[in-house]
């Protein structure tokens, strides 16, 4: 691809437009770019360590009980893995939405469980934070009208994805327990360690990034 065409894409990507960054993010990855520097050319700032620790373990294996969204995830799918997808998913509408209403906030996930800490909230986050070499993340309604502010959940996404997932286990325990949990809709055991496997998901992530941080 010659620089000519490549600014030219470079110049047509918008956030607005998925398809438009995925083009982009392709492109990147032809002229031999590595996933970091594709997401800092896309966004122009640097992502944190966390954040591909994370994209590495394939977000949508991780099974977890959160919907991650289209960018800046597909965007860091480097061409040998398949790349980023063409199409958007059903997320796409929510990112939309609020980078309509604050252009600074960066959607990564909706945590899907309304009922523990941080659920129900869309954790994203700033473009600013990011250039000041910040990792810090904010939440933000599913469906946020201009009124609605982000409200800072925690130093990482990391930090709060173990948070949620730490509280969804200890709910789910405590409703094991209880002598109600009775017949439809009860708890079984298997939920509950499914629930406890998914936070021992999350600090083997964290293992990774403290590794990573300790080799870097």
């Amino acid at each position: 691809m010659t620089n000519e065409s490549l600014s030219r894409i470079e110049a047509a990507a918008s956030r607005g437009d998925y398809t438009s960054m995925a083009r982009l993010a392709r492109a990147l990855y032809q002229d031999g770019l590595d996933p970091g520097e594709v997401l800092r050319r896309c966004y122009g700032v640097a992502f944190p360590a966390e954040f591909f620790v994370i994209a590495e373990a394939r977000p949508l294996s991780l099974d977890l009980p959160v919907d991650f969204t289209n960018q800046p995830w597909q965007l860091a799918i480097p061409l040998a893995q398949g790349g980023p997808g063409a199409m958007p998913d059903s997320m796409e509408e929510t990112e939309q939405q609020i980078f309509a209403i604050d252009p600074d906030l960066l959607p990564l996930a909706l945590f899907l469980d309304p009922d523990v800490q941080h659920g129900d909230l869309v954790i994203c986050y700033r473009i600013t934070e990011l250039g000041l070499g910040r990792t810090t993340v904010f939440g933000v309604e599913e469906d946020p009208g201009v009124e609605d502010e982000a409200v800072p959940c925690g130093a990482s996404l990391l930090t709060v994805l173990h948070e949620y997932h730490a509280d969804l286990h200890c709910m789910l325990e405590r409703h094991h327990g209880l002598p109600s949990n009775r017949g439809f809709g009860s708890i079984d055991a298997e939920q509950v360690a499914e629930a406890r496997s998914r936070v021992e998901r999350i600090e083997e992530l964290r293992h990774r990034l403290a590794e990573r941080t300790r080799g870097g």
